[in-house]
């Protein structure tokens, strides 16, 4: 290969990144992050009210559609809007989502599950049971006295068992608690009772650790008869705004359920569709005035008004799978909702909305919440924003799946063609190189599909078939026009772009069909288990083929590929960038087993001791490091070094074992599995047949050899340290295994 090549491959790829960056920039290629800024930590405007903090109230609409936002808002929400900001919030909880656990989940600021339908979520501590008062039956179940006015959470004890249940910690009330700590009170106002029962779900917003509100109204006093409304009664939202003023000024923290929505919600199935829309007009239409008088009544110089819908909506066709927020009040600009939780503009999580209202009131939540205090990317942010970001984060939701097994299944397919080539010893390496370079230029095209706006499953199908074939025909082009190889030329283009992408913010992973989900939730930000395996996987093919072709810089390309490998490393550890932990210790690992054996150095149990030292040694660094930053700058390896800190033992159990479990899970059911598994199956029965065939790979293709290797320990690693490590393994094998076939069938046709 010569030195115009080489020159070739990096203009070619420096154009690549260029035109990707620039279609981005230029707006032509609408997407989700668009032009919004990344999060950067403490440099975004921190939510405080002005002067001493006031109060926070948190309202909360059951069943608000995003589509209720377009079109624009009623007149009050829209001014909560323009006067504040607006975000999509992730709504996963313990469990399923249920207005039960969604509610527990933003009290507990941890994924928490609540009962079902329990009739004893909640009620005044004089209200009257089977057997006296609620009163009563709260020390019957607890052994402690109520105080009096408050409200009781009958269920508590039930709902301690069921979160301790979770492999992870959790503390029911934790919100409400360290208000109690602080000598702050609570109120609970408003219900979502209906035919089939009490429904106070709120009253786990605003509660303690022991069941316990201070004040408020959540019986049927809330409610007011409504002869045309389903069920024959309405939210009395006049009644709601009177027992608002009546709260004394210790009341810091005060939910308020509106409760209508989720009654219709309930009644859909029974009513006339046309008749349920227009009653569901109705219904936002009569909360918009109530938000009105709330605001009226509130100094929004000093208190914080959040406004959320715990629990997505549904129209009776297709639920939501993110609900929108509204925070205004305090010092808040107009702008988009973040927080650390998600370092993602616009997106924040139901866990982040407890530590943002103590962190309002001058409260500390380290250590208590998995979320994160929110705060706001500054901008002229509306609504609009929020829902077109939707619209993107539902495509994308929506076609992941079904362009996902396609393409394992046709991985699985050519496995099986290839195979029964090589057992026939018939010459298919001509005819299959193309499947094989197009299988290698899918990662790549998920990432270039981005650029252009997100459509439905069909149109993203044909787009990802093009923009594969088109990536496969020009790598074959550039290698018929100037020698360069085609599996060296894909590697190298797709690990580039990763890379550019990670150190820009990873606004192409951020919207890609094949990278991390919003709605799932696992991560929001850097770089995903997906792409990680990509990334290591296409960076070991492509600096061994560099070093495998180039013979008279070889020690050169050596040296530079150590290098190379150091910081890639490095985009994938920094918490600023990939912060991707199991990614860092599989890279490690794979680049470092690489690096000695193209370094003529054997594996024996020296050198395996000290890649495991090593590897060690740069998780601890980047655990140190990331500790000693603010909160609010942590990456997650911060916050779950600091969980480790305070739980101790149980909790490394708890992360190994959840970690362990979410691995089985994906083992048994995602169709990454399929790919991982068949190819191990193949790479093992290459290397004992054909006979001799591998040692022939070896001996022809040293180098190239070894970086399949590493390829190899890569995907082992991968997926012993991932919590999604079944997902890591399959895409880091994308680069290998597709390329040892090719090696075999190559070797196979020279004997």
């Amino acid at each position: 290969m010569s030195s115009r090549a080489i020159w070739g491959i990096a203009a070619s790829t420096v154009i690549l990144i260029g035109l990707a960056f620039l279609l981005r920039a230029s707006g032509a290629a609408p997407a989700l992050t668009g032009a919004l800024p990344a999060f950067r930590g403490g440099g975004n405007f921190t939510i405080g009210a002005q002067g001493t903090p006031g109060r926070v109230v948190v309202v909360t609409m059951d069943y608000l559609q995003v589509r209720d936002l377009e079109g624009g808002l009623p007149p009050n929400m829209a001014a909560m809007a323009a006067g504040g900001a607006t975000a999509l919030m992730n709504v996963n909880t313990g469990r399923n989502v249920t207005p039960e656990n969604t509610h527990a989940t933003i009290g507990a600021g941890a994924h928490a599950v609540a009962a079902l339908n329990s009739p004893a979520q909640g009620l005044a501590a004089s209200d009257r049971v089977e057997a006296g008062t609620a009163a009563d039956e709260y020390f019957r179940r607890t052994g402690r006295a109520p105080p009096a006015g408050s409200l009781v959470y009958l269920d508590i004890a039930r709902m301690r068992l069921m979160n301790e249940a979770l492999n992870y910690t959790v503390i029911p009330g934790a919100l409400g608690e360290i208000l109690h700590e602080a000598g702050m009170r609570t109120a609970a106002l408003g219900n979502s009772d209906d035919s089939q029962g009490p429904k106070r779900q709120v009253m786990s917003i605003a509660m303690d650790s022991e069941g316990i509100v201070d004040t408020g109204s959540v019986g049927r006093d809330a409610l007011r008869p409504d002869r045309e409304f389903t069920g024959g009664q309405s939210t009395d939202y006049s009644g709601i705004l009177r027992e608002y003023e009546k709260l004394p000024p210790d009341v810091r923290l005060v939910a308020v359920d509106l409760g209508d929505l989720g009654r219709l919600q309930g009644s859909r199935e029974y009513m006339a569709r046309d008749h349920w829309n227009v009653w569901r007009g109705e219904v936002i239409r009569r909360s918009d005035e109530f938000i009105g008088g709330l605001m009226g009544r509130m100094d929004l110089k000093k208190d914080l008004l959040i406004l959320a819908s715990p629990t997505p909506g549904d129209d009776g066709e297709k639920r939501d799978k993110m609900s929108p927020v509204i925070m205004c009040g305090g010092n808040i600009p107009r702008g988009l909702l973040v927080s650390p939780t998600t370092k993602r503009p616009g997106v924040i999580m139901n866990v982040d909305i407890a530590p943002t209202a103590l962190s309002f009131l001058g409260l500390s939540s380290t250590g208590v919440f998995t979320g994160r205090p929110a705060g706001v990317v500054p901008g002229e942010y509306g609504v609009e924003t929020a829902v077109g970001m939707y619209r993107v984060i539902e495509s994308v939701n929506e076609a992941r799946p079904y362009l996902q097994k396609g393409y394992v299944f046709f991985q699985l397919i050519l496995l099986a063609v290839s195979l029964g080539f090589i057992f026939m010893k018939k010459k298919g390496k001509e005819y299959l190189q193309p499947f094989f370079l197009a299988v290698m230029s899918v990662p790549l095209a998920y990432l270039l599909m981005t650029l252009f706006p997100a459509a439905g499953i069909p149109v993203e199908g044909l787009k990802l078939v093009l923009f594969t074939a088109l990536l496969t025909c020009l790598f074959i082009f550039i290698s018929e026009k100037w020698g360069i190889d085609t599996f060296l030329l894909v590697s190298s283009a797709t690990f580039l772009v990763i890379t550019a992408d990670i150190l820009a913010g990873s606004p192409l992973q951020k919207v890609s069909i094949m990278s991390y989900d919003p709605v799932v939730g696992a991560r929001f930000y850097g770089l995903g288990n997906e792409y990680m395996g990509v990334l290591i996987g296409s960076a070991l093919v492509g600096t061994t083929s560099l070093i495998q072709y180039l013979e008279k810089r070889r020690s050169f390309l050596i040296a530079f590929s150590g290098a190379a490998y150091a910081f890639i490393v490095y985009v994938i550890a920094a918490p600023q960038l990939g912060t991707n932990v199991g990614g860092t210790i599989a890279a490690s690992s794979a680049f470092l087993v690489t690096f000695l054996l193209t370094c003529g150095i054997s594996l024996s149990w020296r050198p395996v001791l000290a890649v495991a030292s090593t590897v060690v040694a740069v998780v601890l660094a980047l655990t140190l490091y990331d500790s000693g930053r603010p909160v609010q700058c942590q990456s997650h390896i911060g916050r779950a070094a600091a969980q480790v800190m305070t739980g101790g033992l149980d909790e490394v159990i708890n992360i190994i074992t959840r970690k362990s479990e979410i691995n089985i899970k994906l083992i048994k059911y995602t169709i990454w599995s399929r790919i991982f598994l068949s190819s191990l199956a193949m790479l093992a029965l290459l290397f004992y047949r054909p006979p001799g065939v591998m040692e022939g790979v070896r001996g022809k293709r040293p180098f190239l050899f070894k970086g399949l290797v590493g390829v190899i320990a890569g995907s082992i690693v991968a997926f012993i340290f991932n919590d999604s490590g079944v997902v890591a393994a399959a895409t880091t094998m994308i680069f290998g295994v597709p390329l040892l076939i090719y090696l075999v069938l190559d070797q196979l046709e020279g004997i």
